[in-house]
């Protein structure tokens, strides 16, 4: 089918152990081997089932970059074949939109009160515009879009982001947001407008995050071919600079690729140069993406299998040797055991300072900075929003303060908040990073000790682990009631009834409304003040309970792995024991499952290995 998202690449990518085709069939192939490790009984069932929804629920964020009107939602309109996001002749995306695969077209809004709702496609622009959705008053998280298209089936996500340099400032602050999420970024530069400097500038920061750029010249049926070319060369080598030589730029028009794949022109969609993108793009996407994720489980169901295969050797070690022999190798292993827990107890000592160092370091830190620069910037702000409303009714100026302090500051805690979490994010990741690869080795290293006392063989697998983290945070934006709304009046009725004549009570009534309207100005200012203290309060005491909760969390489940390997080892020894003990003929059938069970063990990691060559 024309339309599909992947037409227009080659057969070899989608056959022949080269295309998606064949990472589904590894998939299924690792889906198998969990459910035979799982059958087996395997000490580390938590891994292998955690590893398995790992695979199940694998997304690869492919973020659409670039400056304002470049055509991003047209590529990505193309990309699929339909017009599914809206366009326009003005910059228009103001929200992130992302497309994933459903089995029907629709919508999903996300709201930054935490609060969804579905929408039809034809309602998108309602809530992703500029137009719909001015500077995102509606407080749009961001849009989730469902399309059956069989190749966004392997987790890819297309991910259309605003764009940046343009009048509206908050959807630059926005496309910058999203970069920390981004596994791969289509950087989509205009036949129509030079490379500039603050394209530069973005690329800078997207070099940061995103693990591969494509880098696409659209609008080329805008130009001859020779004009095509001489803009190529513009672009090279302004981008050579930044990224080094050789690298590739795709000469696309999104427009002509739309339409040609809507009109069912396989002519057309050539002319548009979109296939020899797809094709690199879904090299990448096969033999990178789903290269590292089948490296990633395979390596740590490797690791179960060689832990497994420990614990189930020494216990066929304890059936076989003589009891003394065994009890004393037991002992020095206990020993080793006890100088490691005083390492880990060192471990944990140090992981809480680290800890503790990125609160005081960063957090205390950033969000003291913030404080002060929300105080300078937004005394000066309020002033002036102040002398234009000043003559306002005392509600209306009273109603109009208010609401300013408080988008506001919501604006500003928000962008801020987002900014600070992916770098916390980065920050605790590095020291989970670090001490994981500590204890790991620790463990590691425990596991060795006991396969050379008791002469078994044992393979340490280095491997990644998994962590997330989640957060409760949520804004308490409005408080009582300040209550001004009769101020006025309760002002002229303490003057005394004594004073009469109409220019007198004239003078009187200006007087109070003068003082009243100095009144809410100072009250809705220490508001401000009041607001901004409580909301970093607020925000700290968030990232604090989700520092410590995923803190300890990791030292849990790091640790609690230690535990669990020293256990199992410890258990394996004693079961041989046991065996023996109860007489020749239990330990021989014993012996006998233990065989039956290493055997299916060297079958699993062969198809693991099998799975990983072909």
């Amino acid at each position: 089918m024309i339309g599909d998202f992947m037409y227009g690449v080659s057969e070899p990518i989608c056959c022949q152990g080269e295309g998606i085709g064949d990472f589904k069939y590894r998939r299924e192939r690792i889906f198998e081997v969990i459910e035979q490790m799982l059958d087996l009984g395997l000490p580390d069932r938590a891994a292998c089932v955690e590893w398995k929804h790992k695979l199940e629920t694998n997304t690869f964020n492919l973020v659409v970059v670039g400056q304002f009107k470049r055509g991003k939602t047209c590529l990505i309109n193309a990309l699929l074949g339909a017009n599914i996001l809206p366009v326009s002749v003005v910059p228009l995306t103001s929200i992130v939109t992302i497309v994933v695969y459903g089995e029907t077209t629709g919508a999903k809004v996300f709201f930054t009160n935490g609060k969804e709702v579905d929408i039809p496609v034809e309602s998108i622009p309602e809530y992703v515009t500029e137009t719909g959705n001015p500077k995102n008053e509606k407080e749009v998280s961001e849009v989730l879009v469902l399309y059956p298209s069989p190749y966004l089936k392997d987790g890819v996500r297309l991910v259309d982001t605003p764009g940046v340099g343009s009048v509206y400032i908050h959807n630059t602050d926005m496309a910058y947001r999203y970069l920390p999420k981004s596994d791969a970024a289509l950087f989509l530069l205009s036949t129509d407008q030079p490379v500039s400097s603050a394209e530069i500038e973005f690329l800078n920061h997207v070099r940061e995050y995103a693990g591969r750029i494509f880098f696409l010249l659209n609008k080329t049926d805008y130009l001859s071919g020779q004009e095509v070319g001489s803009s190529l060369l513009f672009a090279k080598e302004a981008l050579e600079q930044i990224m080094g030589p050789d690298i590739r730029i795709f000469p696309i028009s999104a427009k002509l690729a739309l339409q040609a794949k809507l009109g069912e022109s396989s002519e057309a969609l050539a002319d548009s140069g979109l296939p020899d993108f797809s094709e690199a793009l879904g090299r990448f996407l096969v033999k990178e993406k789903g290269k590292v994720l089948i490296e990633s489980v395979s390596k740590n169901l490797q690791k179960v299998l060689s832990r497994a295969r420990l614990e189930t050797e020494l216990e066929l070690k304890s059936l076989d040797a003589p009891v003394e022999q065994i009890r004393l190798k037991v002992a020095a292993f206990e020993r080793r055991k006890e100088e490691l827990i005083e390492e880990r107890i060192t471990f944990d000592a140090l992981f809480s300072a680290e800890i503790e160092r990125l609160i005081i370091g960063e957090m205390d830190r950033g969000i003291a900075d913030l404080k002060a620069r929300l105080v300078s910037q937004m005394e000066e702000e309020f002033n002036l929003f102040y002398e234009s409303k000043k003559d306002l009714s005392l509600k209306e100026l009273n109603d109009a303060l208010e609401k300013f302090v408080l988008d506001k500051i919501q604006e500003e805690f928000t962008a801020w908040r987002e900014l600070e979490d992916a770098q916390l994010s980065k920050s605790f990741d590095s020291i989970c990073g670090r001490f994981a690869s500590k204890v790991n080795g620790m463990t590691d290293s425990l596991l060795d000790f006991s396969s050379q006392l008791f002469s078994v063989p044992f393979e340490a697998i280095e491997a990644e682990s998994i962590r997330t983290s989640e957060s409760s945070f949520h804004y308490k934006l409005r408080g009582d009631a300040v209550g001004l709304d009769m101020l006025a009046d309760s002002l002229t009725q303490v003057v005394p009834r004594y004073i009469s004549g109409k220019w007198k009570f004239q003078r009187l009534r200006d007087w109070a409304l003068r003082t009243a309207n100095k009144i809410i100005l100072g009250k809705r200012k220490r508001h401000m003040l009041e607001m901004i203290e409580m909301q970093a309060g607020r925000l700290r005491s968030d990232f604090l309970d989700r520092l410590k909760r995923s803190a300890s969390l990791f030292r849990s489940r790091i640790i609690g792995n230690m535990d669990t390997v020293t256990g199992a080892i410890a258990r394996a020894i004693e079961s041989g024991i046991e065996l023996r003990l109860k007489g020749e003929k239990e330990a021989a059938l014993e012996q006998s499952r233990l065989a039956e069970r290493l055997s299916a063990m060297e079958l699993i990691k062969r198809q693991l290995l099998q799975i990983w060559e072909q």
